[in-house]
């Protein structure tokens, strides 16, 4: 991997304007080094973002400010993305699209190249082995992150008897926490304020 990134410093080194696309790559047993643009499999790790004009860019949740939240109808209207891939997931998986829009507003507010100090990737912030259990095999993909993150939503609803604030729950804390407190919302801040936020995007969203 070091010698990968070596390889991309240099090109970046001698024209920033080399890079118009995100960058992936990985080294095989025999050092032979593989870049594309298109990563098929798990193995590729993003080493390089494009550039992205800031007019553009969707900010990763991360780095918004912690106390500024969507609050009218009108501005989650305007920011939603990705709208024919999560009507391909709500479809096939039962989950309202409004719930997906919520999850995905919540873990990464649409940017698909988000990855969590954790490991974890792509719009609706997919841990590797939940990816693998789902069919995931590219999470920087936003079809294949988005179809993943609702198979995932759809089998918690169905373990914990439609109950979306459980179900939420689980998604951020692991359905183990959520069993062994009883079948409840465990009682983390990080959970209690996810499953708030979650719910109150969910709410409105179906009003749009």
């Amino acid at each position: 991997m070091d010698k990968i990134l070596s390889i991309l410093m240099l090109l970046v080194g001698f024209n920033v304007d080399v890079v118009h696309a995100d960058v992936f790559g990985y080294a095989d047993e025999s050092g032979a080094i593989y870049l594309t643009d298109t990563p098929s499999g798990e193995h590729y790790q993003l080493l390089l973002a494009s550039p992205v004009e800031p007019s553009k860019e969707v900010v990763a949740e991360s780095e918004q400010n912690p106390s500024e939240d969507v609050s009218t109808s009108s501005k989650l209207l305007h920011n939603l993305r990705y709208l024919e891939e999560v009507k391909v997931a709500a479809k096939s998986s039962g989950v309202e699209t409004a719930l997906l829009h919520a999850v995905i507003t919540a873990e990464s507010n649409y940017n698909y190249r988000a990855t969590s100090p954790k490991g974890a990737r792509g719009l609706m912030q997919l841990m590797p082995v939940t990816a693998k259990r789902f069919g995931v095999s590219n999470m920087y993909d936003p079809g294949q992150n988005i179809q993943g993150g609702a198979l995932y939503l759809a089998y918690l609803l169905k373990l914990f008897n439609n109950d979306f604030k459980l179900a939420i729950a689980a998604y951020n804390a692991g359905e183990n926490a959520v069993i062994q407190h009883g079948n409840k919302i465990p009682p983390y801040s990080e959970t209690v304020n996810y499953v708030s936020k979650v719910m109150g995007l969910y709410k409105k969203l179906r009003t749009i």
